[in-house]
């Protein structure tokens, strides 16, 4: 098992990513702790080490959650941080308060959880750190101006902790997500034609799962590739790298197919 005994503490337990994550690192041996907030948030693990309620955001909160983590275990060996929230809003119809709600939520809760479980983990000489994070980090969507910014900043958070808590073997990763089934027009601008005809821009038409995300969030959290820190791992079928839609069959009969419209006399 792969995090035997490991405390692994999941920001956002109650979203479907941190269930899904939850799941495959309990079927690993992991002894769970879960932030749920609001508290309402839907939950059908059973066996759960620790529950805690803080507001991401929240300094007092998010201190007072790990400390009781560090309380019961005496250690927190893995943070998933995994708290995404998606603020619509172009460069130049953003308010201040869609910003700092996007800045806070996104970048923000990873900064105080950083603060808070970090130190116990410097003092230990060692931990993980995941930031379930978007290729949006870095690729503009043109609808979700403040978001990008967001996990831009919660990029260079991650490099900033590789050169500070690596030296105290803390390691820190990433995991950018695509397209997820759902969420094809959650990115849609027109300012940009990224997000049209979306399903048909992924290897073969298919959408990120949750369990790629379960997945690779379980690689950088164990311990079978330690070399891994700053690293990021793109889950998104590469959609980034399909520059057109593809009008042709996958199984045409004729390799020499092509998508574009050709003119009389011009090579393509």
């Amino acid at each position: 098992m792969k995090l035997k005994d490991k405390v692994v503490l999941i920001t956002d337990g109650g979203s479907a990513t941190g269930l899904a994550i939850a799941e495959r690192f309990k079927s690993e041996g992991a002894i769970l702790a879960l932030n749920l907030y609001p508290s309402g948030s839907r939950l059908k693990l059973e066996d759960l080490g620790i529950v805690c309620h803080a507001n991401p955001v929240s300094k007092m909160e998010v201190d007072a959650a790990v400390a009781s983590v560090l309380e019961k275990y005496g250690r927190i060996d893995v943070v998933i941080h995994n708290n995404n929230d998606v603020r619509l809003s172009s460069l130049e119809d953003c308010d201040d308060e869609v910003y700092d709600e996007a800045l806070d939520i996104n970048f923000k809760s990873a900064f105080l959880f950083v603060q808070a479980a970090g130190a116990s983990m410097k003092e230990a000489k060692k931990g993980t750190f995941v930031f379930i994070s978007s290729i949006h980090d870095e690729k503009p969507s043109g609808a979700a101006f403040a978001y990008s910014i967001a996990k831009g900043a919660l990029k260079m958070l991650a490099k900033e902790m590789v050169l500070d808590l690596g030296l105290c073997n803390v390691r820190t990763n990433i995991v950018n997500i695509g397209p997820m089934e759902g969420h094809e027009k959650l990115f849609y601008s027109d300012l940009s034609p990224l997000y049209e005809h979306t399903r048909e821009r992924t290897a073969n038409k298919e959408y990120v799962a949750l369990e790629d995300v379960a997945n690779a969030a379980l690689f950088f959290a164990g311990d079978d590739c330690p070399s891994a820190n700053g690293s990021e791992l793109s889950l998104d079928r590469g959609f980034l790298l399909s520059y057109y839609m593809r009008k042709w069959k996958l199984d045409s009969k004729n390799p020499t197919d092509s998508p574009f419209p050709s003119e009389p006399g011009k090579k393509i």
